[in-house]
């Protein structure tokens, strides 16, 4: 398998002190209230980083199961292993994973955040998924400035 150096960056500022964008994606609490999903996620390397995008699904196929933190750098890096929606089986099933990071950057006027999702091998399924997550981080990152806009 060639791994690509093809990557989605996206980046949003968002109206909000880094600790609160922090908690925002390093909580249950905090995913839940900017996405509206529930969530599992255990700040330590290897916990879980998982998202429950269908918890009436069943188990496996309800969100990021599996998923979990490979680094953090807490207000400043977090990265995790991500997985592919049950609608690309082959990509979501692969023993091969690809990698999700974000960048939270504190200033005068809010906080950047930057991410960056990585580690696309060759392949039909792969650019398939590169497509669906090239427009689904975007939303992410359009909900959470959504979200800190109302406070």
């Amino acid at each position: 398998m060639k791994i690509t150096d093809k990557q989605i960056a996206k980046t949003a500022t968002i109206n909000a002190t880094a600790k609160e964008v922090w908690y925002s994606w390093t909580t249950a609490e905090g995913i839940a209230a900017f996405l509206d999903v529930p969530a599992k996620v255990k700040l330590e390397l290897g916990g879980p980083f998982e998202l429950y995008f269908d918890d009436r699904a069943a188990l496996g196929l309800q969100g990021s199961e599996g998923c979990v933190i490979i680094s953090y750098v807490p207000l400043e890096m977090l990265s995790f292993i991500w997985n592919a929606p049950p609608t690309m089986p082959y990509v979501r099933n692969h023993e091969y994973k690809t990698w999700v990071t974000l960048l939270f950057n504190e200033t005068l006027t809010g906080t950047g955040v930057r991410l960056v999702h990585t580690g696309w091998p060759e392949g039909e399924e792969w650019d398939k998924a590169y497509q669906y997550f090239d427009r689904a981080w975007g939303y992410v990152l359009e909900e959470l400035e959504k979200h800190w806009a109302c406070k």
